[in-house]
């Protein structure tokens, strides 16, 4: 699959693949989760980093995992 350059949270710019880029972003939102029940106007924070809640791992992991939309390869004849 081939490389591109994104932000990529906690690295900065990096040169990985989109598929490499799916991976960390779902252990982000596997590790990075709420301390306790999460509900909303309710301040919690997160279990992992310990900064409120969506903390910016969450957040870009999220945002990173909803904002990608992946085409399926055409098969050529």
């Amino acid at each position: 699959m081939a490389r591109f350059t994104a932000r990529a949270h906690g690295y900065g710019l990096v040169d990985w693949s989109a598929d490499e880029l799916d991976a960390y972003a779902s252990r982000l939102l596997r590790d990075h989760v709420p301390g306790r029940r999460w509900v909303p106007h309710r301040s919690s924070s997160c279990r992992e980093c310990g900064e409120s809640w969506p903390c910016p791992a969450a957040a870009w992991a999220g945002q990173w995992s909803h904002s990608v939309t992946r085409t399926e390869p055409r098969p050529r004849f």
